[in-house]
This record gives C-alpha cells, structure tokens and sequence, in this order.
C-alpha cells in the first residue's frame, strides 16, 4: 500500500481517542479529564511557570491553554501568580500555580490515573508500549520545530 494513502493524522487522532477514554474514565470519579489532570501533573511537578511556556510544553496554542487553565482556575485548584518576566516569554502573559486545593486534587486523582495507565498498559502489552513511546519521542523531535 502507498504510504500517503492512509491519513497519518486520522489514525493518530483515533489511537488517541481511545486512549483519552480509558484515562477520561478512570478520572470520571474525580470529575476530571487526562487534559485537565495532565495540567494539574504538570504545573504540580514544575511548580509555579508562565502561560506561555506551559503552553510551548504541553503542545498547545496559546488559546487553547487559557481556554483549558478557565475551569482549573474557577474550581480554584490554579492559581494565577506573578512571576519574573523571563519566565513569561511576554508581558501580556501571567504565571500560574497549583492553589492547596489543586494539590489536594491532584495527589487524589494519581491512584485512578495509574488505573489507566495500568490498564493501557495491560492491553498493549510492555513491548507495544514501550515502542509506541518510544515512536511518539522520535516523531515528537523531528517536528519539534511545527
């Protein structure tokens, strides 16, 4: 088969999909999705960071992170925070933070979301898992600069 006849993109988009519900499921009883936990994860681990960098290391627009941080923010588990200008890459950005409560929230979610990452875990297989992880970083830095 020709290799440009099958979307690339809709087949990622897919595989995503259904990874995305196995995690969405699990974090249902914390009333969270991957998205919104992979941001209380990562503001948690890194601590306090500016917007657009975030934004920069997530992947995302800068839009599509103030449109994600919105309901973080107004369930009060991020913070916003000022931050030195060189952590902010411009001056219309700000700084955000996990609050008490979005620690609380975060440590609380782990154990469901280590359910689904167990469980994608158990149907791939640790040699399928361990490629396609290793696949993704591969793809990730050739298209770093997109």
């Amino acid at each position: 088969m020709n290799m440009l006849s099958q979307c690339t993109c809709s087949k990622l988009r897919q595989l995503t999909r259904k990874m995305t519900g196995i995690y969405d499921h699990h974090l249902a009883a914390d009333a969270l999705t991957i998205s919104q936990y992979s941001l209380l994860a990562r503001i948690g681990k890194y601590g306090p960071v500016g917007v657009i960098p975030l934004a920069m290391q997530m992947g995302m627009d800068r839009s599509t992170m103030s449109r994600s941080l919105k309901p973080l923010i107004g369930a009060g588990w991020i913070e916003t925070v000022d931050l030195p200008l060189e952590m902010l890459t411009d001056k219309r950005s700000f700084g955000v933070r996990l609050s008490a409560a979005g620690k609380r929230k975060w440590h609380a979610a782990m154990p469901n979301w280590r359910k689904a990452q167990h469980e994608i875990g158990a149907i791939l297989g640790d040699k399928t898992l361990q490629e396609l992880e290793g696949l993704i970083d591969q793809a990730n830095g050739k298209l770093e600069n997109f």
